[in-house]
């Protein structure tokens, strides 16, 4: 037997009418919420005036190479992480209270002062507390001095005598010249032998063993490595009238660009800046401070993650 159906309960129209008003004042308490806590947010970035032409600007960067690498930064954190921030080649480590704000000039680049222009370009319409990536592209960077490059070939010629001054001899060498002595070369590594000393001059001979593998730019092996390998091929001490020649190879490829640095016989670094396969060929651009410039940077596309921290107004 079929139990009999059951009557529906009649609702209440008021009730019913109290519920959707209810249901529509906390929806509108929750959109009014988001929309206040969104405005709150944005006001946070942009409540003050676009950073304009001429302003004072203090600011924090972290300044890095297309690989990521970096290669400056304000920010001691930052400098003192090498896992989170692997450096670059040149990148030096300035010490913990050197890592503070930079404060520039919005826009002042050039013969103008402040920075590089794709930098000081770059802050223009920021505001504080705004975090960017500014893309620096090698025409407003650092610019290729072509003085401070310097092209050498893979397979090359050196003469095996030398001659010094009788005090550079000594600076050099760290003993006083002694005819006929035999010391080891303060740059290539190989052995040489004084061949004549008088009370200006000093002349040495080279006596390297073909085969022999020495490290004159650095050693890729140190703490701190640098350098790469090169390799005496030939030796013929009566070549050019009795001056002598020596043929090396170094064992570069173009993996090594922007991957190798060195120091050369000036004691200037460099890092190794080009490689042309077709000319048998390398290049090594100059790192020296002491003339404001850093071939690794030069030329370079570069980028700055930039948090505005203060500005005033020109």
């Amino acid at each position: 037997m079929e139990s009999e159906p059951q009557p529906q309960k009649i609702r209440d129209p008021q009730k019913m009418l109290m519920a959707l008003v209810i249901a529509g004042i906390v929806i509108s308490v929750g959109a009014i919420g988001y929309v206040l806590y969104s405005g709150a947010g944005a006001s946070h970035v942009q409540s003050s005036r676009a950073i304009a032409v001429g302003d004072s600007v203090e600011l924090n960067y972290i300044g890095t190479l297309v690989d990521g690498r970096v290669f400056d930064t304000s920010l001691q954190n930052v400098a003192n992480d090498n896992v989170l921030y692997p450096k670059s080649l040149t990148f030096t480590n300035r010490g913990n209270s050197s890592y503070t704000v930079f404060t520039m000039t919005a826009g002042a680049y050039g013969t103008s002062g402040g920075t590089i222009k794709g930098f000081a370009l770059g802050v223009i319409g920021m505001h504080v507390n705004e975090t960017k990536l500014i893309e620096v592209l090698p025409q407003d960077g650092y610019a290729v001095d072509p003085t401070m490059i310097q092209t050498k070939d893979i397979v090359e010629e050196i003469p095996a005598t030398e001659t010094f001054s009788s005090s550079d001899f000594v600076t050099r060498f760290g003993i006083e010249p002694i005819l006929m002595r035999t010391v080891q070369h303060f740059f290539w590594g190989w052995d040489a032998r004084i061949v004549n000393t008088t009370s200006a001059l000093v002349t040495i001979k080279y006596l390297p063993t073909v085969g022999q593998v020495v490290y004159p730019y650095g050693d890729p092996n140190g703490a701190s490595p640098s350098g790469w390998p090169v390799i005496v091929e030939s030796f013929d001490p009566s070549a050019s009238d009795g001056v002598g020649k020596v043929v090396i190879r170094h064992v570069l490829s173009a993996a090594n660009v922007y991957n190798v640095k060195g120091t050369n016989a000036d004691d200037v670094e460099f890092v190794v800046s080009g490689f042309n396969a077709t000319d048998d060929t390398f290049e090594m651009s100059l790192v020296d401070a002491s003339k404001g410039y850093n071939g690794e940077l030069a030329g370079r596309t570069l980028f700055f993650e930039v948090t505005i921290v203060k500005v005033t107004a020109a």
